[in-house]
C-alpha cells in the first residue's frame, strides 16, 4: 500500500497562529571583549580573539526590526553604500529598509506576478558590482506557472526606485501542471556566475522524474553568466554538461525537489536547504569548487534514505545532506528538538558581533515554527520564530529573517 501524499508547502499565506513570542530587544551575546595598546600616544581598542562556543550551547536570538510588511520571503543587501536592506513580498514588489522603517517601495512587478500558493516574487540578486554596474536580477512565476529570470537596471547605485520598464528577461523555466516546487532563489557564486535552484515541477514524489532528468532544467541547481558580452547569458565553458548532446548545458547540479531558501559562505561554500517529501528536510553542503556534476538524489532519494528506488541509478554517487531533519507525523522516534517539515534554508554566520557564533549556519522551519544553529553537523538549541519564511544578510554579514505574516528580525545568539 502506497503512502499518501500530502504537499509541504512553501510559505503561501499569513498563518493564523499568532506569532510566538520572542525576544523584541536587543540580544544579549558572548561579545567581543577589547584589548588596548598605544602607539604614538592614541590608545587602539582591537576585538580579542573568542573561540566559537559549543553550538550544542547556543541559541539565536531574535529581535524585531519592524512589522507591517505584506508576505515576505527573504532579504537582500546590495553592497551599494547606502545601508539599506531589500525586502522581497510574495506578490512582486522590493521594499527597502533603513533602521527600522520602510523607506519605500524599490521594485513593484506585481503586475506581472502571478502570486499564491507557492508562487510568486521568489528570488533577488543584485551583481556584486552593483554600485558601478546598476544591475539586479529576479525571479518570478508568470501567469502560465513558468518561473521567469528576468535582469533589471536602477539609474544609479543609490536609487530609491527600479523602474519596472527597464526589464529583460533572462531565462524561463517551463513549469507545468502543479503550481508548487518551484524553487526560484538565486544568487552569485564566488566564480562570478549567476546560481538559480529550481524545484522538480510539483505534486507528490516527482511524478515526472525531473530531478533526475538532465534533459529538463527542473529539480537542479543551474549555473550561467549574465555577464557575457552582447548575450543576456551565456553557458559558462567550464559547466559540466557543456559539451553534451543531450543534456541541458545550464545545469549545475541536478536531484533536488524544491530548494526554497540557500546561499554561499564567504569560503565559497554551498549551503542548500532542501524541502523533503513526507518524512525528512535536508540540509546539502557543497564544499567549494566541487558543485560541478553532483547528484543530490532526489527523487531516488530523500534525504539520506530510498524514496524510489526506480529512480535510483547504478554507479551514481549521490550526495548525502550534511544534516536531515524528521516528519514527527512520519517518522516513528522522532525527535522533537529535530522536527521539521518545511525547511528554510538560511547563511553562515560570519559578522563581528557575536563571535561565540562565527561559522554557524542558521537554519528554519515553516511548518513547526522554529530556528536552530548548525555547526559540523550539530544542532544547537531551537528558538520559535513563527511563520519564517526567509533570511538574509546585511553589508557587514549580520544576520536577518522574516516572517510570512510581516515582520523582519535581526537575529543574534546566546550561550546557554
Amino acid at each position: 500500500m502506497s503512502r499518501p501524499h500530502r504537499v509541504r508547502a512553501i510559505p503561501v499565506a499569513v498563518l493564523a497562529a499568532v506569532l510566538a513570542s520572542v525576544a523584541v530587544t536587543a540580544p544579549s551575546a558572548v561579545a567581543r571583549q577589547p584589548s588596548t595598546s598605544s602607539r604614538a600616544g592614541a590608545v587602539i581598542s582591537t576585538p580579542a580573539a573568542v573561540a566559537p562556543a559549543p553550538v550544542s550551547r547556543l541559541r539565536v536570538v531574535p529581535s524585531l526590526v519592524l512589522s507591517g510588511l505584506v508576505s515576505p520571503v527573504l532579504v537582500r543587501s546590495a553592497a551599494d553604500g547606502t545601508s539599506r536592506l531589500f525586502v522581497v513580498e510574495q506578490a512582486g514588489r522590493v521594499r527597502s529598509v533603513v533602521g527600522r522603517k520602510v523607506t519605500g517601495t524599490f521594485l513593484d512587478i506585481r503586475s506581472i506576478v502571478a502570486s499564491g500558493g507557492e508562487r510568486g516574487l521568489l528570488g533577488l540578486a543584485f551583481a556584486p558590482d552593483f554600485a558601478t554596474s546598476h544591475l539586479l536580477w529576479v525571479t518570478y512565476t508568470r501567469a502560465d506557472g513558468a518561473l521567469v529570470l528576468a535582469r533589471f537596471t536602477a539609474a544609479s547605485a543609490t536609487a530609491g526606485a527600479v523602474l519596472a520598464s527597464s526589464r529583460r528577461t533572462v531565462l524561463v523555466v517551463p513549469h507545468p501542471g502543479a503550481e508548487n516546487h518551484n524553487g526560484g532563489d538565486i544568487a552569485f557564486g564566488p566564480d562570478g556566475y549567476l546560481y538559480l535552484g529550481t524545484g522538480d515541477g510539483g505534486g507528490g514524489g516527482d511524478p515526472a522524474g525531473n530531478g533526475q532528468n538532465l534533459h529538463y532544467l527542473l529539480g537542479k541547481m543551474l549555473r550561467i553568466d549574465v555577464r557575457c558580452s552582447g548575450h543576456l547569458y551565456c553557458v559558462p565553458a567550464t559547466n559540466p554538461y557543456v559539451a553534451s548532446a543531450t543534456a541541458r548545458h545550464e545545469i549545475w547540479m541536478s536531484g533536488l525537489r524544491n530548494p526554497w531558501r540557500w546561499s554561499f559562505d564567504t569560503n565559497g561554500a554551498q549551503w542548500i536547504g532542501d524541502v523533503g517529501q513526507d518524512a525528512y528536510e535536508e540540509v546539502d553542503l557543497i564544499p567549494a569548487g566541487t558543485g560541478a556534476r553532483r547528484n543530490l538524489g532526489w527523487s531516488c532519494r530523500e534525504g539520506k534514505h530510498i524514496f524510489n528506488a526506480s529512480r535510483c541509478k547504478p554507479g551514481v554517487a549521490y550526495t548525502s545532506p550534511v544534516v536531515e531533519l524528521c516528519h514527527p507525523d512520519s517518522v516513528p522516534g522522532c525527535p522533537s528538538a529535530r522536527a521539521a517539515e518545511a525547511l528554510i534554508g538560511g547563511y553562515v554566520y560570519r559578522g563581528a558581533t557575536f563571535p561565540a557564533a562565527e561559522g554557524t549556519y542558521v537554519l528554519g522551519d515553516y511548518v513547526t515554527g522554529r530556528v536552530w544553529p548548525l555547526r559540523s553537523g550539530v544542532l544547537g538549541v531551537p528558538t520559535p520564530l513563527s511563520g519564517v519564511s526567509g533570511f538574509g544578510l546585511q553589508d557587514d554579514r549580520e544576520l536577518y529573517a522574516v516572517t510570512l505574516s510581516g515582520q523582519l528580525y535581526r537575529l543574534g545568539f546566546r550561550v546557554v
